[in-house]
This record gives structure tokens, sequence and C-alpha cells, in this order.
């Protein structure tokens, strides 16, 4: 701002220098002394503050006025408050000359969205990962990670009783804390996710730990690094919360500013947080990154003491699993669903698209992990450490022809029997159960596959539309046996558990008719342990006579001898859980030819669990750990998620009863499987308790007790999450949200060399503008201003926490949303109200539009069916709910929080005609009369010239989001009608689709419904204007692709007369014309473009946006906002990058622009010109139906017979 310090005469600036200098002088002519200085508009009060506010202090020139730039101002001198300088000092130096002098503007504000913000999560929503682990206090307690913190919250196990505390002290309720970050330094470090290492309690005592992927505050670009921590307070070397103190933060295991960086320079990149997967033994963790790395790393153990410390190693290693696995199919990381760990961390199932995009599964063997980490004492000569994680084989345990996928490593019932029989047996030695720490060694891999899942109902491709027969996503339960494959070169390995009885019962399933092969077995092992038995005790006694008797104290020591052995032997084994040695098979033979026989022997092992029904599983969430049965999640009804508990019978029957878990109201939002594998995080929402988080034993009693059974109260172990906040301080935040952002760019786009651009020069240019933000908004310029480096039109900043003046609460947003009434209106003094000037509508054969139905609250089709009329074009509204509209600014203050509520108008239906006798609106009428007579002062009444009286119309208005889609909805509805009417006037028939953009059922709708009922037209137009693109194209062009190339004619019906038509099916025969302008992007642009280059039309408009690299947007900040990086490069032989789309936009064959002022008054030339193109075209090439060869083939041998005689 400029303010003149002449108290009069300011000249007036006119456009050019010379006029300018004129004035000056004139107004320094004129000019009076003054000892008050002139108080601008926007100049502050007197104060003793600092006139100058380092966040916000700005100053404008004339520069843009003048054809040259004035001359420079003096220097500044030091600023003084400006309480000091009005107290009776020396007035201010006289402006000589009309130079413009430059002065200080403050704003003031308490810049209350920089202050730090208490935020409610919204639970189960905003949990992005759980994590359940036994504190050791002797309860459970639950690792959340919420909006970039983390937390532990307690698990309650009645929350009847623990949310009764009143106070005295008695009972105190479990404690729920942070872990990282503090609560002063929300927003310095982005918590990615936290995992649970379960460490067993022979190693950890009190201890828990967690592993944190966090951004590094010590990194100036935010680099991921992951962090171990001790999760429960002083039970190891650090209390929490973690990063509470800048002067004292973690040091990374790997990552972060010790080797962060992009992975090209060998750093760890940008890990999928949602990948990480720690082994259930806590010994290993792997994960997946932006750049398709798939890799693997020790964790290191706890330390427990000083010497400890200084002889282990830990720094964390990255091992890198290969590119493709044994048969040559690619497993590339950003490919990747799922992982997951054996229980003894030696084996990774990787579940990841082969070459044909179909889902497999491989399984990679990474080494025994009692090798990861130790000391120089553990090699026998005094050398090196172990070495670590060593990568082996990577093999392809499902074949490429299905989808197979979520993979968990389990047991069958025959193992559970198996186990039994070997607890009797460690209980007769009196030997501690010290092998079995954590969850069992898993003998079967299960997982999910559409392998035998049959196509849907439609059977054939006979019918309108198209029908095309498909794949439902159905998916049955398969296992695949891990021990005792016959065709293993390298023998079935040592096993953890070496049980003779797995000879007899060498099956999962002999029950039924197989039982009696069963009992022979039994019988004569049975009869064979007893004679080995005998023979090695008259060994022992030294005779030759079994039945030779032992004194009864010799006997009592020589067991009590061997159970010491057998215990000392025991104990002398790992507390981890020990894998099985997996029989893998021979490896393929790549002179082979590559058979299907010989690429997956191993894979082929598998089976069908065929009593688990075919269904729509989402994933099988777990095994208990002490019966077999499975939890599996089966989607119903759409997107409704469902848990059934499959429960499996005992060895030998192969029955399973399925138990649904089911809560009155309610419906299961997430569930997840802790770390360690033995306990349930299952997020529910609805029900008698809102939304509601349970942590439960992944056991028989827990899940029967806390889960199929606590349906009425709901009490049972829930998690504690009432009142909890997190605190967020926005200008750490946005220092972080900065640096986030701009290396998500870089781990995201789809060129890893940036294009060539130097993208550590333009985060250092924009960063100095961070400091300055305060606000939400303000930070989203500085991304917009750093994203715009990349010159790639897929870079969208949206999203994120703004400020919301009515801070959450939906009610107040509703009562101050403006309603509409669907219609076009103009403001009458005539007729002291609003006239309509039209009643929108779409297409009147539909009863809704995507989904919704969608009429103008005037229309008669709004109003019919509740006995009333619509209005028209001329018609008035003068009142709503009794309020007159001419006492009112707008209209609009009578509908604000209207939407979707029934209002009452008061009308003239000065084009429709009355509705009603005149007397109903007699007390309207009086009402107005009165009113207008005393404005008027007696003037004549408009209204008793027409002798039109007010009426009442009820009605409901819409929101504006709904009325912009009606209107959306009848401009498509009179383009239709528009482009029927020219093309009938130019002598041919047309079809018009509209595609508002190319994503999902919407818009499949839309060219389903506009296409096949114009299928034999004789041209087509698809309407791609202003199209916000998708993913559709490849199936749009499949279907035009068609061709004709056969036709069918009955006895009574032919091509013309409702026959079979042709074949193919429904294909066009006729011409096409894609209609585009600059608002067509992305997938609307890939399908011009795909028009053009399949020669399947001409296109007609204007020059498309040009964004032609794909995104996924799932490079997320921490308050969900967004930087979109462009992931997915397009190419082909001819135009090479960006298919002549990216930074270009498809250029039409035919170009025509549309008028503004012409679009106004309802011409639209592009469709005109598409008309006049089609026409042409037919006269080139006219589009006819074939006539028939004529009369058939004379089969009556006549000829033939006549030539005989």
């Amino acid at each position: 701002t400029t303010t003149m310090t002449t108290a009069k005469a300011q000249p007036k600036w006119k456009p050019n220098a010379a006029a300018n200098a004129k004035a000056a002088e004139e107004a320094e002519a004129t000019a009076e002394p003054t000892d008050a200085p002139v108080k601008s508009a926007v100049t502050p009060e007197p104060t003793d503050a600092p006139t100058e506010s380092p966040v916000a202090s700005t100053t404008t020139t004339t520069e843009a006025l003048a054809k040259k730039p004035p001359s420079p101002p003096p220097k500044k001198p030091p600023v003084k408050p400006a309480a000091a300088a009005n107290k009776g000092g020396p007035p201010p130096p006289a402006n000589k000359g009309g130079k413009l002098v430059h002065l200080p503007l403050v704003v003031y504000s308490d810049f209350h969205e920089m202050h730090e913000r208490l935020l409610t999560p919204d639970i189960p929503r905003s949990i992005q990962f759980a994590d359940v682990f036994p504190n050791p206090f002797g309860g459970l307690s639950v690792l959340h990670t919420v909006r970039g913190q983390s937390f532990v919250n307690p698990v309650l196990p009645d929350s009847k009783y623990d949310y009764a505390y009143g106070g005295g002290g008695m009972n105190l309720p479990p404690r729920r804390y942070r872990l990282a970050p503090g609560a002063h330094t929300g927003g310095m470090t982005r918590i990615l996710t936290t995992k649970y290492i379960p460490d067993p309690e022979e190693v950890s005592g009190a201890r828990r730990r967690a592993l944190l992927l966090a951004t590094d505050p010590l990194s100036p670009t935010a680099e991921m690094a992951f962090y171990v921590v001790d999760a429960v307070p002083g039970t190891g070397d650090f209390d929490v919360p973690m990063f509470a103190d800048p002067d004292d933060l973690l040091v990374p295991l790997l990552g972060g500013h010790l080797n962060g960086g992009s992975a090209k320079e060998g750093g760890l990149g940008s890990v999928e947080a949602d990948s990480i997967e720690v082994s259930p033994c806590g010994r290993r963790v792997a994960w997946t990154d932006t750049d398709g790395r798939i890799a693997v790393m020790a964790v290191p153990p706890i330390v427990l003491n000083e010497t400890e410390a200084s002889e282990t190693k830990m720094e964390g290693e990255m091992v890198l699993l290969p590119r493709e696995n044994e048969s040559g199919e690619p497993m590339i990381g950003t490919n990747v669903d799922s992982l997951s760990w054996s229980p003894g961390g030696r084996y990774v199932a990787v579940e990841h698209q082969a070459k044909n995009q179909f889902s497999v599964i491989s399984i990679v063997d990474c080494g025994d992990p009692e090798g990861d980490f130790g000391t120089d004492d553990d090699s026998e000569d005094g050398g090196d450490a172990p070495a670590g994680i060593v990568v082996g084989r990577a093999v392809q345990a499902t074949p490429d022809r299905f989808n197979s996928g979520d993979a968990y490593w389990g047991r069958t019932a025959l193992d559970l029997k198996l186990e039994a029989a070997e607890d009797v047996a460690y209980e007769a030695l009196g030997m501690p159960y010290v092998t079995k720490a954590g969850p069992p060694p898993a003998t079967t891999l299960f997982f999910l596959s559409d392998r035998d899942v049959l196509l849907s109902g439609v059977h054939s491709p006979w019918g309108t539309r198209a029908p095309s027969p498909h794949f439902e996503r159905r998916m049955n339960m398969h296992a695949l046996p891990l021990v005792g494959g016959d065709d293993d070169e390298e023998g079935e390995g040592e096993q953890a558990y070496r049980n003779p009885l797995r000879e007899v019962f060498s099956a999962p399933y002999m029950g039924g008719g197989a039982a009696e092969i069963l009992y022979m077995k039994e019988a004569a092992y049975n009869a064979a342990e007893e004679d080995a038995a005998m023979a090695a005790l008259a060994n022992e006694t030294g005779s030759d006579d079994a039945d030779t008797e032992v004194e009864e104290g010799e006997e009592g020591e020589k067991i009590e001898a061997a159970a010491s052995n057998e215990t000392e032997s025991f104990e002398a084994l790992s507390p981890y859980p020990v894998d099985n040695v997996i029989s893998f098979g021979k490896k393929p033979d790549p002179k082979d030819g590559g058979g299907a026989a010989d690429r997956f022997p191993f894979a082929r092992r598998s089976y069908r669990v065929s009593n688990v029904p075919t269904a729509n599983y989402l994933t099988i969430l777990s095994q208990l750990v002490d019966d077999g049965s499975f939890l599996l999640i089966e989607i119903e009804g759409g997107k409704t998620g469902h848990l059934k508990i499959f429960s499996v019978g005992n060895f030998p029957s192969d029955t399973v009863e399925v138990l649904p878990v089911e809560v009155p109201g309610a419906t299961i939002e997430s569930a997840s499987l802790s770390t360690s594998r033995m306990h349930l995080h299952v997020a529910y929402v609805g029900g008698l308790g809102g939304s509601i988080l349970k942590a439960v034993p992944n056991t028989g009693s827990g899940v029967v007790g806390m889960l199929l059974k606590d349906t009425e109260e709901f009490s049972l172990n829930v998690v504690d999450t009432d009142r909890w906040s997190l605190s967020v301080v926005p200008s750490l935040e946005y220092r972080q949200m900065y640096a986030d952002a701009w290396r998500l760019l870089r781990d995201y786009f789809y060129d890893s060399e940036m294009t060539d651009i130097d993208w550590p020069a333009v985060f250092e240019r924009y960063l100095p503008l961070v400091n300055r933000c305060a606000k939400r908004e303000e930070l989203d310029d500085v991304l917009r201003q750093m994203a715009s480096e990349l010159s790639a039109l897929h870079v969208f900043v949206y999203g994120g926490e703004y400020g919301d003046p009515s801070h959450g609460n939906l009610d107040f947003k509703d009562v101050n949303e403006v309603a509409s009434l669907g219609a076009t209106l103009r403001k009458s003094d005539e007729w002291d109200g609003y006239e309509v000037v039209e009643v929108p509508e779409h297409d009147p054969d539909f009863g809704k539009v995507d989904g919704k139905t969608i009429y103008s609250p005037l229309s008669e089709r709004a109003l019919r069916m509740s006995g009333q009329r619509g209005l028209q074009q001329g018609d008035v509204i003068l009142g709503v709910n009794g309020e007159s509209a001419a006492n009112v600014p707008a209209l609009g203050m009578l509908l604000r929080g209207m939407a979707g509520r029934s209002i009452k108008l008061d009308v003239l239906r000065v084009s429709s005609g009355p509705s009603f006798p005149a007397s109903m609106g007699t007390a309207i009428s009086r009402q107005r009369r009165a009113r207008r007579t005393a404005d008027n002062e007696g003037g004549d009444d408009p209204e008793d010239d027409a002798g039109i009286v007010p009426e009442p119309v009820i009605t409901v208005p819409l929101t504006p989001s709904d009325t912009a889609d009606l209107r959306y909805s009848a401009w498509e509805w009179k383009t239709r009608q528009s482009a029927r009417k020219l093309a009938s006037a130019a002598g041919f028939t047309v079809g018009y689709i509209h595609l508002r953009d190319m994503s999902g059922a919407g818009a499949e709708d839309a060219f389903v419904r506009g296409f096949y009922p114009d299928y034999d037209k004789q041209a087509l137009i698809v309407d791609v204007r202003h199209n916000h693109g998708g993913n559709i194209d490849s199936w749009l062009l499949d279907v035009l692709q068609r061709r004709a190339w056969m036709y069918w004619k009955a006895r009574a019906t032919g091509v013309a007369t409702g026959g079979l038509g042709w074949d193919e099916q429904f294909a066009f025969r006729g011409h096409l014309v894609v209609l585009m302008d600059e608002k067509t992007s992305s997938d609307g642009e890939g399908f011009s473009r795909g028009v053009s280059e399949l020669g399947l039309g001409k296109l007609v408009g204007t020059r498309t946006w040009g964004g032609g690299i794909w995104l996924a947007s799932d490079n997320r900040l921490v308050d969900g906002g967004i930087a979109s990086a462009p992931e997915i490069g397009t190419y082909n032989n001819d135009l090479g990058w960006g298919l002549g789309i990216e930074q270009m936009g498809v250029e039409p064959d035919v170009v025509v622009d549309n008028d503004p002022r012409e679009t106004f008054d309802g011409r639209d030339a592009q469709l005109e010109s598409a008309i006049d193109v089609l026409k042409q075209w037919m006269k080139d090439e006219p589009v006819v139906l074939p006539k028939d060869p004529g009369p058939h083939r004379d089969m009556s041998f006549r000829q033939e017979c006549q030539a005989q005689q």
C-alpha cells in the first residue's frame, strides 16, 4: 500500500510517466505542511509494539503504471515504534518532489492456525496400523499409529467396570500414553507405522520393543528411517515418548540422516508403510519400496548390558531379495500385495504379479535367523561374527494360471494331534516345554485362490447390451504341504519337531472310509513300539529275556537320568520359534523348455480345503493357535465385511462348522492379526457403543468368549479410546510436510532421473517460503510452486486439514448451506418477487441419474406425485414459508439450511395458470395488496389487472451439489436432443453419448445407457468435453472396435426388422466423431488418442488438457493432503513418451471453438461442426445395410434329373 505524506491534493495517477511527474509537481505546489501524519485506511493505530511484522509486511509501487520504473527510494532508516514517533517529535520530512515514500504496513493477527492444535482421532478410520502385545503387567496393550503419531492404548477386560472410576484413588483406570512424538513436538516427525517386536520372555524379561518407521527430523529432506524403541516406559534404555526433546533425538537403525536418500543413491528410499512385516519371532522385518525393491533386515537383539552393546552389531543392514523367482517370474516390490513370514523367520511368502499379471505366491529362503547377529565369540575360531541374512532359493508356490494370494503359515488337524502326543511325552519325562516359544512351526501354507471358481451367471453373449461372461471375485481356500515331499533332491531336511507318529498319520484327512487303514497303521505302530521298548530294556539289563524283572530303584534312577539328559538338551535350544525345513523339491531346469509339469513341482502338491465353501473372501485373518480353526473375512452385499469362524473338527475328521460373528447393528471396519500371531485387533462401526475396538487372544476361548458371545453388552476386551486426542504444532508440521512432499515426489515420479531436473535445488529454492506459511492453504501454495517444477500435468495439490469455520460440526454446516430451487430465477420488481426463467429437466426416460433421483423442485415431475403442478417460465415466486422475498436481499437467505426439508412457496402462476379457486389465495392477496397499496400510495396492482391470485406450493429444495448435477444432466439431455435434430435435418441418424469422466460404474453406465440403444445408427458422437478422466478407455475402445462380418435373416425378421442383426453382436457399423475441448483431461485424452490411433473415427473441437502420465495418488501426507506424483509413463513406437498427450494435448482433426456468448445463448458450434463432418462423411462413404443375396439356392435337384433323362 502506498500513501502520500501530503494532507491535500494527492495526485491522480495516469498511465504514463510524464503525466505522473506533472501531477506530482502540481500536488507539491498545492500541498500544505502539517504536523500530523496522514492516516491510511490500513495504517495501524499507535502502539509500543514494533511497526513491522516479520510474517506479513507488504508494499506496492506504481511500477506497473509507469513505462519506466521510478528512481530507487532512499535508504530506509531504522524503524522506530509508532508511539515514539508521534510523541511531540519533529514532523516527518516534507515529501520533496512528490516522490513516493514506503510506509510500513503491519497486519495484526493472533495467527490462530499456527497455534498448537488438539485433534480427536476418528475411530476407527483414523487408525492406520494396530498391533496387540502383552504388557509386562499382566494385561494387553495396543500399539496404534494414528495420523503420524504412535500411541499405546490399554485393553480393558470389561469396559463396564473399567470406565467406572469415580475418584478416591481406588481401582485406577489403566494408562494410555504417547509413544512418539512428544506433546510439544507433534509434527516434527511423521510416524508411518509401529510394529511390535515379539521377543521371547526368556530373552526380554519385562522389556517390550517396537519397530518404528518414521521420517528422521535430523534429515533436512524427511528421509525415512527405521528405529527400535521401547514400548513400555521404564523397562529399557529409553523412556517414552520418543522424539520429545529436539536436542536428544533417536539414532536410526537404518535410513534417515545416516544412510537415507533415494534408491538410486543407495539409500532407503520411500518404504511402502503398509508392506512392512515383522516376523513372528521378532528377529526379521521385510518391506517393499517405491523403486520396486523387496528388502529384508535383521532386527537387533535386546541388549541387556553395556558389554553386550559394545560386542553386538546394532546397525541395520538392508538385504534385497531377487527380482525374479526360480521360474523366471518377476518379483517387483510395487507389484507385491503382501509379505508373510514363517513363524521362525526363515522363510517369507511373497504375493506378487507374474508376467501375465496374475497373482502368484513365491517362498524365499532367507537362511537361519540364528546367525543374524552375534559377537566375535560366536564363531569357533574367534573370527568374524555370523554372516546374517543369506538369501537362498525363491520358489514359486502357486501356478500363474490363476490368482492366488493371502498366504498364511499354519497347521492341519493332524499337526494338532501330533503336538498333543508330544505334550504327553514331555510331561511323562518331566521336560520343560521350551521348544515351542511363540507360534508353533508351520507345516502347511494356506492361501486363497480362484482356480476352481466358475464363470458368472452370464452363459452367452446373446441379449441386449451384449452381456459378457466374466469371473466374479470368488475365492476358495487351498493348502500347500511344506514338508515330506517325495521329489526333494535335498531330502526332507532336518525338521524342528521329529515325531515318529507322522509316519503313521501320513495325511491330514484319514477319516471316513480311510479310518480302517488308519486303525491298522496305528495298531502296527503300537506293536512295534512295544517290541522296541522291550528290546531296549533287555539290552540295558544285559539279559536276553525281554521279560527279565528289574529292581524298582534301579529302573527309577535310569528313567530319571534319561529325563535329565533330555531336559539339558532341550534347554540348550533357542527360545525362539524354529521353522521346519521346507521340502522345495528339484529346481526347474531351463533346458526342459518350460513345460508346465517341470516349472511348478512344488506348487502342485497343493489341494483345496473343500469344506470351506466358495465365497468372496477378503483375507485369511488367522488360524487359532490352540484348535486349528480359521477366521476369514467375507465380503457380502458390496463392501460390507463379515467375520466368520470356520471351526475345524478333530483329526481324522474333515468337518468344518461355520460360525458367523454378528454384532447387532455393527459392521467390521477392519481386522488384523498381531505380529506375534497371538492376538486379534477388530474394529467395529455401529452397534451399542458406536465405534469400538477390540483386542482378543487368538485362541478358541478368546474368540468365542470375547467376539462370538459378547454381542449384547459388547464390553469384553475393549480398547480404551475414551477422550483420546493428539497434539500437532503446525509450524513443525508444515516443515515436515514440505520435506515429505518433496521426497515422495522424488521417489514416486515415473522417471528416477527426474527428467534431468536438479531436484535438490528445487527443495532449497522453495524452502524459505515454508517458514512464512501461517496456514495450511499457504503451504499448498508453496507445494504447488515446488511440484510445478516437474512440468507434468498430473500434479495436483489438494486435501489436508484446512481451517473449518464450522469446526467439523455437520449440523452447523447444514444450517449455513444455501439450498436451491433448481431453477434459473430473475428478480422482478414488477411482481415483487422472483420470476422463473428456466426449469432444467434431465432425460425423462430415466428416473435416476447416476444412482440418484434428482428433479428440479419446481418441475412438473417433482410436484405431480404430490398432487401439485410444476411452475413454468414466467411464473413468479413471492415468498418462502410465509416470508416475502421482497424483504430480503436475496432469495437464498430464506433457503439456508432447507435442503431436504419441505418448504412452502407463495407463487403467482402467471404462465402456468391457477390451480385453485380464487378464494384460496384471498388471504395472501389481501396481505400483499395492503403492503403494495402503502408502497405505491394507491397505485394500480398488476395482480389485479392480470386477475392472478397467489397460491401455495410445497416442495423440497436441493443441495448445491445436487443442483449442479441436475443442471449438468439437463445440458446432456438438451445436447442429445440437438444432435438428433441436426442429424435429422442433415438426412442421417445419430447416437449421442456424453461421458463426464472415465471412472468406475458411473462412466460405464453412461456409455452402456447411450451406446447399445443406438448401436445401429448411421453415426455416433461420443462427447468427452469436460471429461475428468479415469481408466476405462480400453473397454470403450474394445467395444468400438467390434466389426460386423456376417448377418442373420429368418423367415420373418432381418437386420432391419428386429432380428438377430449381425455378428459381432452390437458392432457399430457407422461413422464415429469424438467431441473434445480444453477441459478434456487424462483418460478422456487417452480415449481420444486411441480413437485416432486405431482409425476408429475423427476428432472435433479444441486441443485437450495435456496429461499423459498416469498416477495412483497414494503419496499422501500426514494430514491426508497430497502433492500427487505422475507415476506411470505411457508410450508407443510412433509417438514416444507421453503419446503426444503429455504437455501437448490431443490435436483435433477439425478445430472448432465455442464462442462464450453464443454458448450462453444456447448454440453449440462444436456439435454443429460434428454434424457437418458426419454429413460429408456420409456423402463420401454411405452407411447402408447390406442387401440379402436374393433367392436361395435351388435344392430340388430338378435340373440334374432333367439332364439325366
